[in-house]
């Protein structure tokens, strides 16, 4: 409903009567962001906006991850190396996007933005004296992958990488070879879809662009951390200029700071064992 896959009122009709059910008949509905809360109010709410009385008991628990499996690592780390080699992103400046390239991401937006930035290089610093290519990879498999892949063959785009699935197992190199991580979400989908693919994100302690509705749950962590910086989607134009934003800070203070409030963050609130203890005592309660 949210992305307008399928507009038979029929068929939508049947599954919301479906959920609606499923939610009355549960004595607690857990869901993992602030935003998804507001969508169970709002499909419960009576005549005029009121709260209908019937409104089903629910809590907010964050989806989490293992910071022991997935933490930090410097480029230089053996592994990380190795990744980088294999995927021609030695020397360069990665712009990474990590999961599902799917319908719910708007990545056909996106990668007209990208398009933009052929032959791009960061600027000259002490520590990258003939500055760096800058290079986006989309790590994963989905939907939109074909279309993606396609559009980059078109317009001829040597910009772009795109690198299979990794094994949960190496998941910690590939996520520490990007400097800089997309977090995406397509308009409308608020309040529906969190993408968990910000907790790998926070634990590898990497600064996140945020293309993310306002008010959504994950948008609100990146705000409330610090960790990046956000736009509305669609808003290509705010998505080119933080792209630059992040190019021409490249070694500065701030984005190695954003990637460190990030990690940190993570291991106070958003571990496995805080959000399992959480589960816990809400199940015990009721």
């Amino acid at each position: 409903m949210a992305i307008g896959y399928s507009k038979n009122k029929i068929i939508l009709g049947a599954m919301m009567w479906c959920d609606k059910f499923s939610c009355k008949r549960s004595d607690l509905i857990i869901t993992v962001g602030r935003d998804l809360g507001e969508t169970i109010e709002k499909r419960f709410a009576g005549k005029n906006g009121s709260k209908d009385k019937r409104v089903p008991k629910y809590t907010i628990i964050n989806n989490w991850i293992d910071e022991k499996e997935i933490f930090p690592l410097d480029k230089d780390n053996e592994k990380v190396a190795a990744f980088r080699r294999k995927y021609g992103l030695e020397d360069k400046f990665v712009f990474m996007y990590s999961g599902n390239i799917g319908l719910y991401y708007d990545l056909e937006g996106i990668i007209r933005v990208i398009e933009k930035f052929q032959g791009v290089r960061t600027p000259k610093t002490e520590e990258t004296p003939d500055g760096r290519d800058v290079v986006f990879a989309f790590v994963g498999a989905g939907s939109v992958l074909n279309q993606l892949v396609t559009y980059t063959r078109q317009h001829k785009m040597n910009n772009v990488v795109f690198i299979p699935y990794q094994d949960k197992e190496e998941l910690i190199y590939s996520l520490n070879a990007g400097d800089v991580h997309f977090c995406v979400n397509a308009k409308g989908i608020k309040g529906v879809s969190c993408p968990s693919k910000f907790y790998g994100l926070a634990a590898a302690g990497k600064p996140v662009l945020g293309v993310l509705e306002k008010n959504s749950e994950i948008r609100c962590l990146i705000e409330e951390i610090g960790c990046g910086h956000v736009v509305e989607p669609g808003d290509y134009e705010a998505v080119e200029e933080e792209i630059r934003w992040f190019i021409e800070n490249n070694q500065s203070d701030e984005l190695k700071s954003m990637g460190q409030k990030n990690r940190t963050y993570l291991v106070e609130t958003l571990t496995k064992e805080v959000s399992v203890k959480k589960y816990k005592e809400e199940i015990l309660n009721l």
